[in-house]
């Protein structure tokens, strides 16, 4: 294993005060069910389809309200914070020659801006999925386009379809609990 690839939200930084608060302000704007802390550990055990559901939100609605939450985003991204450690883990992954990626549904600009600013500047590769329902899609396109082995690939996540996509990728997983 020498290429790691990360998710970036609940993973790499703490998002999800500030992404609960942004879909609260949507949710009231779009007239959907608001959320609570609590709301958010049952949501992250349900795949996409089944969020959609509980929350009132028609897939046609999903390009709409990503392109809201990713624009509010970027007006917070001094709100996003790194994980305790979570840069010390990182530097010393490098310093071990691992080639660091970071796969995620998150905006390559937000992405950039938030590494940029904690000083993390390490990844050799940062791909913005849009599509939430075929991460294994942008994970397995990755592979191919830079000619690697699925054996000495580790995906790391923090949500149930990071888990799917990887075994639909047929790629190993670390999942980490601090995060969705």
């Amino acid at each position: 294993m020498n290429t790691l690839i990360f998710d970036f939200d609940g993973t790499i930084v703490d998002s999800i005060g500030i992404g609960l608060e942004i879909y609260n302000e949507i949710a009231e704007e779009c007239n959907l069910k608001k959320l609570n802390p609590s709301d958010l550990i049952e949501l992250g055990k349900r795949p996409i389809v089944e969020k959609c559901n509980v929350l009132g939100i028609s897939l046609t609605q999903i390009p709409f309200l990503a392109h809201k939450v990713n624009e509010k985003f970027k007006e917070n991204i001094s709100k996003i914070k790194v994980f305790d450690r979570m840069k010390e883990v990182l530097y010393t992954l490098e310093k071990e020659k691992y080639s660091l990626h970071i796969i995620s549904s998150n905006t390559e600009s937000t992405i950039k801006a938030v590494l940029q600013r904690n000083d993390l500047d390490i990844f050799k590769g940062i791909y913005s999925s849009k599509n939430i329902f075929g991460k294994h899609h942008i994970i397995n396109t990755f592979i191919k386009k830079n000619g690697l082995d699925k054996s000495n690939i580790v995906y790391i996540g923090d949500e149930l379809r990071d888990v799917e996509a990887c075994k639909k990728a047929k790629v190993k997983i670390i999942s980490v609990t601090w995060g969705g």
